[in-house]
């Protein structure tokens, strides 16, 4: 995967609506909370060979982190699209317990800041960090709510790639 395909908002925002929709559908199948998992990746290219490297290692640690504890993986997707890689695990456990641990693989992987794990519960709702006890996510480069930053333009997109690039450089050193 070496050329990216830069997207557009209204391709985002669709994307977004088929997602939620998507969500939607499996809880009310399953009746079941959920982990709908993407990737954190700025700018208008969400499939590069850095966003797959994240995605796969998000996932594996996801299903190794269900292995490891009482809860029971009832069904699995992944997709692809131009607008970024994305995976549903629903997954047979209360939803507090699950939100927990996708926020353990987020604090703890060497990646995880870059994993976009958000659970949702059987009403159809997210489950907030801050309900948890959790802050809200700092921004890659500085100390700020990434959102405000993200908001208020605090960086370049190319310096947070450049971020992103140095991250996953580093990780796969650690892991060869």
């Amino acid at each position: 995967m070496t050329a990216t395909h830069q997207i557009t908002l209204e391709q985002l925002l669709e994307a977004r609506e088929l997602r939620a929709a998507h969500q939607k559908e499996l809880i009310e199948k399953y009746r079941l909370p959920l982990v709908s998992f993407t990737v954190n990746m700025p700018g208008a290219s969400k499939k590069t060979p850095d966003s797959s490297i994240i995605f796969r290692e998000g996932c594996n640690a996801l299903v190794k982190r269900l292995k490891e504890t009482d809860c029971v993986l009832e069904y699995y997707v992944s997709k692809d699209p131009d607008t970024g890689f994305e995976a549903f695990f629903v997954v047979k456990t209360d939803e507090l317990s699950l939100k927990a641990l996708m926020l353990e693989i987020e604090n703890d992987h060497s990646l995880g800041r870059l994993f976009d794990l958000d659970v949702i519960g059987i009403d159809g709702m997210p489950i907030s960090r801050e309900t948890l006890g959790n802050l809200k996510r700092k921004c890659l480069l500085c100390k700020q709510d990434a959102h405000i930053c993200g908001r208020n333009g605090g960086h370049t997109t190319e310096a947070l790639i450049e971020k992103i690039h140095s991250m996953v450089d580093s990780y796969i050193k650690i892991i060869t």
